[in-house]
């Protein structure tokens, strides 16, 4: 049932994500000729009482975009208040946040007909610095091992969880030490914490040049897992440091983004 629920989470995500941009391509291709001009002449354009911010379709962005944005606040709820603990898997709730937080400004935008000046600029950029710093947020999220209720691993826990994988490879997949040395050097291999994606992407062709020949898919798949959950116990410190400066920068251009709207 858990299975079948994140299934149908991650199609409704792509469905949404899907109509987003299809909702975002036309209204920004039917309005281009008023975007593009300057502010002393949009007052002629025909589409203006329509697209100014204060116009029905401008208007009406304005305010499916700030309630998306205050959306946002319902995450950190989630993440604070143990009774909605079973209002399911903390990442789908991340997935919504992050979801919530490209849309917002991205209609807001839009409503401010890409023109922004004194105090609204503030609460825009600030807007924008939270939605950007939010994808780097993401990117040393998913660095962090999750146990099944999406909370992150202590490093004894990821140590523990990699001695495990390396008894399944000895003992079930028979891997002798010269092949568990391979893989230590590929874990080592990894680079820095900024070429991971990259190396990790192409972790599948490295593994098979190190495994013996026709190795099965549940042997790679643990050869795989082995040198990933080797890699962020190499990174953990650095990825923990990094988490804490996020928020320094996050939090507050959050606050003042909400304080100002």
């Amino acid at each position: 049932m858990a299975v079948a629920h994140a299934r149908a989470f991650r199609i409704v995500l792509r469905i949404s994500y899907l109509l987003l941009a299809a909702a975002l391509t036309w209204l920004f291709v039917a309005g281009i000729d008023y975007y593009s001009l300057p502010l002393d002449q949009r007052p002629h354009h025909p589409d203006f009482r329509s697209l100014r911010p204060a116009g029905t379709v401008g208007h009406g962005l304005g305010i499916v975009g700030s309630l998306q944005i205050l959306l946002l606040l319902l995450y950190s709820l989630r993440k604070r208040w143990r009774r909605l603990a079973g209002l399911g898997h903390i990442g789908r709730w991340l997935d919504a946040h992050i979801f919530l937080g490209v849309s917002g400004p991205l209609l807001v935008t839009l409503h401010t007909s890409f023109k922004v000046q004194g105090l609204v600029a503030v609460s825009y950029w600030s807007m924008m610095a939270v939605a950007i710093s939010g994808v780097f947020g993401r990117y040393l999220y998913l660095q962090l091992p999750r146990n099944v209720l999406g909370e992150a691993m202590t490093l004894e826990q990821i140590q523990a969880q990699l001695a495990q994988t390396d008894q399944r490879l000895r003992e079930q997949h028979g891997l002798d030490q010269r092949i568990m040395s391979a893989l230590e050097a590929v874990t080592i291999a990894g680079g820095s914490l900024w070429r991971l994606p990259l190396n990790n992407m192409l972790l599948g062709m490295r593994l098979r040049g190190q495994l013996p020949a026709g190795a099965s898919p549940a042997v790679l798949g643990d050869a795989k897992a082995r040198v990933l959950l080797g890699r962020r116990i190499l990174f953990h410190h650095r990825i923990q440091e990094l988490f804490h400066y996020w928020h320094v920068i996050h939090k507050p251009f959050a606050f003042l983004m909400l304080i100002i709207m």
